[in-house]
């Protein structure tokens, strides 16, 4: 700790008088509060107008008015004296900008060191009571010491900073006026040279009047594009300040803590190898993967396009098939009247066309006819024999008549 003390104490002296910002003495672990000072430059109160020398085109009409006027002179000076305070608080508001920006690292530098300075070490925590209460002792009084310091100059440079900013104020409220004064001026004569031209003073106010919008949008847009410029060269310079910072910071690192970090690097640079094969590997399997897809989304398409055609068929099939069954239904149902149709004349027609009927028919006709022909021989012959038996009776009565 004596080692980061004198580290704060170097740093403190090569800062000088010019960087420890304004900040909180209780904020010891947390970076300080940034110094109060203006974020942006306000911009100052402008009637209506613009940039100086934007409306020559305009105001040229002055040179060719009959009885020539002496006022562009006076308004070229009035411009030239205007633009040199703009640029002279613009390079004021740079400046301390940069400087707030400078102080700012600064402070983060010594908040850093301070952290470094107050961070226990494992040495010194077996160190005895006695030696580490003289050691706490001793950083305390050089953290008062710095933090005295530190509220001297933040109070120097609030002083400084809000003078610059009163300076500034002035500057502003007279270039305001000034330049008041000059589009008032401007108005007038041109008001005067196109009443002339135009036949009247509201037509004359008019047209001027547009081109003063106009030179106030001009106006606006370049105080814009001025700011933007600033910003980003400020943030330019405070990225360089960072880079410097850091650079330093390195060097003022021991070797041990460099090699350590070294190692640690190229372990991450072997794991970052490592990632970057897999990364690789899952590049490929995206590759493939999107090539599958593409496939099955080709297929699919295929497919889908397949399945239209035969949905297309399928309703050609099925319109087909409902045709086909109300001509079944109809066949059927005529096929029905046909059968009753039949039945009926089956029923007319009797045996005819049926030729086992016919032959069973014409058999039994003719056993029939046998039969008959049986019967009247057995009828003859019964016949004959009822002759025979009345024969046979009267000869027995006539033999019983002659018995006794």
């Amino acid at each position: 700790m004596e080692a980061a003390g004198e580290a704060v104490g170097e740093e403190l002296e090569r800062s000088g008088d010019n960087e420890v910002p304004e900040s909180e003495p209780g904020a010891l672990s947390a970076g300080s509060e940034e110094p109060e000072g203006p974020a942006e430059p306000p911009e100052p109160a402008e009637p209506e107008g613009t940039v100086p020398g934007a409306g020559e085109e305009e105001s040229g009409a002055e040179d060719t008015a009959p009885g020539g006027d002496p006022e562009p002179a006076a308004r070229g000076e009035a411009e030239e004296t205007e633009e040199r305070e703009r640029e002279a608080l613009l390079a004021e508001y740079r400046a301390l900008e940069a400087e707030r920006q400078r102080l700012h690292q600064a402070d983060g530098r010594l908040q850093l060191l301070l952290g470094e300075a107050l961070r226990p070490q494992r040495v010194e925590r077996r160190a005895d009571e006695a030696g580490g209460q003289q050691l706490f002792g001793e950083r305390l009084r050089e953290l008062r010491e710095l933090w005295r310091r530190r509220e001297r100059e933040a109070a120097t440079w609030q002083q400084r900073v809000d003078a610059r900013r009163r300076d500034r104020t002035e500057s502003e409220a007279r270039a305001g006026a000034a330049w008041a004064a000059f589009q008032a001026r401007k108005k007038a004569v041109a008001v005067q040279t196109l009443g002339r031209r135009r036949g009247g003073r509201e037509a004359a106010l008019r047209v001027v009047g547009d081109i003063q919008a106009r030179e106030q949008d001009k106006e606006i847009s370049v105080r814009e594009a001025r700011l933007e410029n600033i910003k980003v060269k400020l943030e330019v310079q405070n990225l360089e300040s960072v880079l410097r910072a850091h650079g330093e910071t390195l060097k003022g690192r021991h070797l041990a803590e460099l090699n350590h970090m070294k190692k640690e690097n190229q372990k991450l640079n072997e794991k970052l190898d490592g990632l970057n094969d897999e990364v690789l590997k899952l590049k490929k399997k995206v590759t493939n993967a999107e090539q599958i897809l593409s496939h099955v989304r080709e297929k699919l398409q295929f497919v889908e396009a397949e399945n239209r055609g035969r949905k297309a068929e399928l309703r050609d099939i099925m319109s087909t098939l409902l045709q086909k069954r109300d001509a079944l239904t109809k066949t059927k149902q005529a096929r029905d009247r046909l059968r009753a149709h039949n039945v009926k004349l089956q029923q007319q027609r009797g045996l005819l066309g049926e030729e086992m009927l016919l032959r069973d028919f014409e058999e039994k006709v003719n056993a029939m006819e046998l039969l008959h022909q049986q019967l009247e021989a057995l009828k003859h012959h019964h016949a004959g024999l009822i002759l025979k038996q009345r024969e046979i009776q009267k000869k027995m009565s006539e033999a019983n008549s002659f018995l006794p």
